[in-house]
């Protein structure tokens, strides 16, 4: 299928040094980029996808399935990698969690405040919201301190614990 790469509407693209050509195209929600050696052909060409067998192969080809469909005029669909919405919530307490102790709020007005925690000091020594409050700090701080890039390539793991 012959595409003109240079002629994508909205299409931002640049060279560096190498002469190689970075191109990144937004067609509607979605923002898809694409790299290639040297410059792209002036008028319509084929192209060719070199995927490596590595951990991100489902990424690469779900992403090539998804440009291809677009250029082709087709939905592109759904991501398969998208979080799920409560794992999108949890990130959002994770990061409130950590803002909060950073700005020096205690575990138990975090609690209060995320959890929903109402009770005494007897109460919260034994509620569980005690130890699920620390995990969302420990796990913000973890994400704010770099793990954030582990999220790049959900739901693939490429470092094992």
């Amino acid at each position: 299928m012959p595409i003109n790469l240079v002629e994508l509407p909205a299409l931002v693209a640049r060279l560096d040094d190498s002469d190689a050509w970075h191109g990144f195209w937004r067609s509607g929600p979605s923002a898809h980029q694409v790299w290639l050696p040297t410059h792209p052909a002036d008028g319509p060409a084929t192209y060719v996808v070199i995927l490596p067998l590595d951990k991100l192969l489902d990424l690469r080809a779900e992403a090539v399935m998804r440009l291809w469909r677009v250029l082709v005029g087709r939905s592109e669909g759904r991501r398969a990698h998208d979080f799920p919405q409560q794992t999108r919530d949890r990130h959002i307490l994770m990061l409130r969690a950590f803002d909060g102790r950073e700005a020096g709020a205690s575990y138990r007005k975090l609690a209060e405040i995320l959890l929903a925690f109402r009770g005494g000091k007897a109460n919260w020594e034994s509620d569980p919201r005690k130890n699920q409050v620390r995990r969302l700090v420990a796990d913000g701080r973890y994400y704010v301190r770099g793990g954030y890039r582990d999220l790049l390539h959900y739901p693939i793991r490429l470092f094992e614990c």
